[in-house]
């Protein structure tokens, strides 16, 4: 059969879920291809691929962009149409959309693969293990859930597609990894404590590629394609140190390049920062998240200290590893003055880059569930941002606390920056929203990315491409 992946913008980020989902599909005879859907030419492109089944992978946000293109693409085409990802997953209700016929909960690994070979044999969708289908107007969902306990098994992504997109996108230097599936803890803005009911408690049992097998896939990359720095882009990069002893000499043996990774403060130690550094670890992301204690420990039930975040950070930059801070404002039952005690905490953990966020009620959470128990949130999920750089979709005491937050995001950088400005900072969080403080939130993000936290070569032509759209958009 001809499956057909639809991703909005391609130039944006790799499209790994769909990435891990394609060696199955071709190991099974399937033809597969990969469009743009925001690319001028997709109608007609679809028109010539005449796909049997057009697959999208959907994040809350971008689910009412995907739905849309879907019921444009239904007027015109027959095919099945199955979305996965995480809205699906933790929204199922999706599948009630007139327009889908299938949605798959969680790991689609090898159980995509299945869904398509059974739909060539009946001509109808099944639902499979992890699928919900829709038969004759009724949905039938299946009680199995399934994925891969041991990743040493699975394939290695095929980044042949997405590559072959474009000359920009083949020569990007960055090239994505994942090391690792799960996570043992229960931040309530995560969907880990969903994924392990979905999977009947075994989600938190963190499944870890073996050094070996991580790095044989790094290797081929990187002779196949260009690359200069490589990001791994699972929550927590493993940071069990027996994991890290045997991976830091083999990386700086065989491959050797800077990578960027994910880390949380609270496991970090002098030895796994130095094991970390031995591998070529050129910058981390970390969550601040917010410099409440009260609000870390009861809201988002992360328990770590104020202390033990600045003396993590410490440890990064005495070795030289540069830290992108995640940080989280307008939480559930907080207030500006809470999200200004995170600009301080932020403050004093110097990362080269502060990152604020709006915190968005992504359905399957139990921060959303909080939200909307505190009355803050209606449970109504098509009010979430494309993006959580926006706008909240939360009701605060006053609108102008809410107005206040969302421009405090945009100026938060400069803030974390240069301390001496947080009171010019407050004062102008009273103004309305505006296109400066948007165009001031997205060129520091740029360059801080580009230069400091994935460091690559970019060419002049690129800044003022990237300059350009800044201003076209804001």
């Amino acid at each position: 059969m001809k499956i057909l992946f639809l991703v909005a913008k391609l130039a944006v980020v790799e499209p790994f879920g769909i990435m891990c989902l394609i060696p199955h599909l071709k190991q099974r005879g399937h033809e597969v291809f990969l469009f743009e859907a925001e690319d001028d030419d997709l109608m007609a492109q679809v028109a010539a691929c005449k796909p049997d089944v057009v697959g999208y992978s959907v994040c809350t946000g971008s689910h009412k962009f995907y739905l849309s293109l879907n019921r444009t693409l239904k007027e015109y085409f027959r095919f099945i149409a199955v979305f996965g990802g995480p809205h699906p997953t933790f929204f199922p209700d999706v599948i009630n959309d007139a327009s889908v016929d299938a949605i798959c909960r969680g790991e689609g690994d090898v159980v995509f693969a299945d869904f398509c070979d059974r739909l060539q044999m009946t001509g109808i969708p099944e639902a499979v293990p992890n699928f919900a289908v829709k038969v004759n107007g009724q949905v039938v969902h299946s009680k199995e859930r399934h994925f891969v306990q041991d990743l040493n098994l699975l394939p290695f992504p095929d980044r042949g597609l997405y590559y072959a997109h474009s000359e920009t996108i083949y020569n990007h230097p960055v090239k994505t990894f994942v090391a690792s599936r799960g996570c043992p803890f229960s931040c309530s803005y995560c969907f880990n404590h969903a994924m392990d009911k979905l999977y009947e408690g075994s989600w938190k049992h963190v499944r870890v590629r073996t050094p070996d097998n991580l790095i044989a896939e790094i290797a081929h990359v990187v002779r196949t394609y260009p690359a200069k720095f490589l990001a791994f882009r699972e929550s927590i990069f493993p940071l069990n140190k027996d994991w890290l002893r045997e991976f830091a000499p083999q990386y700086k043996a065989r491959i050797d390049l800077p990578f960027y990774a994910h880390v949380r403060l609270d496991m970090l130690d002098e030895e796994s920062v130095g094991l970390l550094a031995e591998a070529g670890c050129y910058s981390v992301n970390v969550g601040i998240e917010t410099g409440n204690p009260e609000l870390r420990e009861r809201l988002l039930q992360r328990r770590m200290t104020n202390e033990k975040m600045i003396s993590s950070s410490r440890l990064l930059r005495k070795q030289g590893i540069r830290i992108i801070a995640n940080n989280m404002l307008g939480l559930p039952g907080g207030t500006f003055e809470n999200d200004l005690e995170t600009l301080r905490l932020s403050q004093q953990c110097k990362p080269e880059y502060s990152l604020a966020m709006i915190y968005q009620p992504y359905p399957g959470t139990r921060l959303a569930e909080e939200a909307v128990r505190l009355g803050c949130f209606d449970g109504n999920f098509e009010k979430i941002s494309f993006t959580y750089y926006d706008s909240s979709p939360l009701t605060f005491r006053t609108p102008l606390e809410k107005r206040r937050i969302e421009n405090l995001q945009k100026l938060f950088g400069v803030a974390a920056l240069f301390p001496l400005f947080t009171p010019l900072i407050r004062v102008l969080t009273y103004l309305p929203q505006n296109r400066i403080f948007s165009a001031v939130f997205s060129t520091l993000y740029l360059v801080f990315h580009q230069s400091e936290i994935f460091p690559h070569g970019k060419k002049l032509s690129d800044w003022k491409k990237d300059f350009a759209h800044i201003l076209r958009s804001t």
